[in-house]
């Protein structure tokens, strides 16, 4: 069920809040100029999933295909979405961002090794 449809301009996309189109252990997700998010999305959730529109037009639509079959490419791609979101984010947040990183995506990283590339500490 949708509830709830935007058009956004920068970046162009269509956002879509709805319950069930979500994969599950997810609370947005976007297919291309497409973001789906669950009902109650926050602000840096949306900044998140509009990083990766930006890379969709970037890439001129080929980052779907490099997301799915590179582990490299979805580490770069998620990086720069997680950092857009900490932006967005109260202080102290990267812990959690980190452990998201590190283990959702299929990266084989460590959570120390997300938290580094999130904050560019050593």
């Amino acid at each position: 069920m949708v509830r709830k449809v935007r058009y956004c301009r920068s970046p162009l996309c269509l956002m879509i809040e709805t319950r069930w189109l979500v994969p599950r252990g997810f609370d947005g997700f976007t297919p291309g100029p497409l973001i789906l998010l669950r009902p109650g999305a926050s602000h840096a959730l949306i900044e998140h999933e509009k990083m990766h529109v930006r890379q969709f037009w970037r890439s001129w639509g080929l980052m779907g295909v490099l997301y799915l079959l590179s582990r490299r490419w979805r580490l770069r791609y998620e990086v720069e979405a997680y950092r857009e979101q900490l932006r967005h984010c109260p202080p102290g947040t990267a812990h959690s961002m980190a452990r998201m990183l590190s283990t959702k995506y299929r990266l084989r990283i460590t959570e120390d090794e997300a938290y580094r590339l999130l904050t560019g500490s050593e």
